[in-house]
């Protein structure tokens, strides 16, 4: 994929936050990615979970590398003709100084943006400090900025998915704070309810991505009209695939139909 083509796909990334909601779909492999372009989704995005057990790792556990999770971007952003954002955790390090290695990392495989959490994933730590939180972000952005292409940072917090201290006054106050250092979309999971959906968008400081996995109650329409500008799935595709092929495999042993299940 030329230079030119990362570029583009990374302005229109950029352009699909400025205005509406549209569709971030997870994905664990190379061939859903094709699929779901073909499909005409705007936008597609790796699942850390989702690529951890695709390749019998842990998520939980941060099994796998950076290095990995790079390779397994730049097989999605060949396989889509459309924008990829990279699920990186919190970033594969603790230090803001990490962070411009991802941003490098993930942006050299055609990834057209990247999200980084507060939370550690070392149990020892947890979630970071606030002002450590935002000087992550803040190291991330300037990293981007420096790109010869389009690169979207997005900042998440992991508060309200925890339910850790300060709730949602807590996770808007870090939200905001993200935004203030140049984070173009704000991402807060474990909002379960329009009502927490609504308070995140109101308040987030800037442009929303909101967590809907596959087989919620809300609809498109609903969220969207809650504030979202964008919409992720998480792992639930991966694992709504998984699902599906068990029911499908389980029902040839028992009954010796080939048929697909309900």
């Amino acid at each position: 994929m030329s230079n030119e083509r990362h570029i583009e796909l990374g302005a229109r990334f950029r352009e699909l936050h400025k205005s509406g909601c549209f569709l971030l779909a997870n994905v664990g492999d190379a061939g859903t990615a094709a699929a779901l372009s073909k499909a005409g989704v705007d936008s597609i995005a790796t699942s850390s979970s989702a690529h951890a057990e695709t390749i019998g790792r842990s998520d939980a556990a941060g099994d796998v590398s950076m290095e990995e999770h790079a390779e397994h971007t730049a097989a999605l952003v060949a396989a889509a003709d459309v924008p990829l954002n990279v699920d990186a955790e919190n970033g594969y390090g603790h230090e803001p100084e990490a962070m411009a290695a991802a941003v490098q990392a993930f942006a050299a495989t055609g990834a057209a943006g990247m999200g980084i959490e507060d939370w550690s994933g070392d149990s020892e730590i947890g979630l970071y400090d606030r002002a450590l939180a935002v000087d992550r972000i803040e190291a991330a952005v300037e990293a981007a900025a420096a790109l010869d292409r389009p690169f979207v940072i997005t900042g998440r917090t992991e508060v309200l998915l925890y339910g850790l201290d300060g709730g949602m006054d807590e996770a808007l106050a870090r939200l905001q704070a993200f935004a203030a250092v140049g984070a173009e979309c704000l991402y807060a999971p474990g909002t379960w309810d329009l009502d927490s959906i609504r308070a995140v968008t109101a308040d987030a400081g800037g442009p929303t991505n909101i967590l809907v996995p596959i087989g919620s109650k809300f609809t498109f329409a609903e969220v969207a009209e809650a504030g979202a500008r964008r919409i992720s799935i998480g792992g639930s595709l991966y694992s709504a695939q998984v699902a599906f092929g068990r029911a499908l495999i389980e029902s040839v042993q028992s009954s010796g139909s080939f048929a697909a299940p309900g």
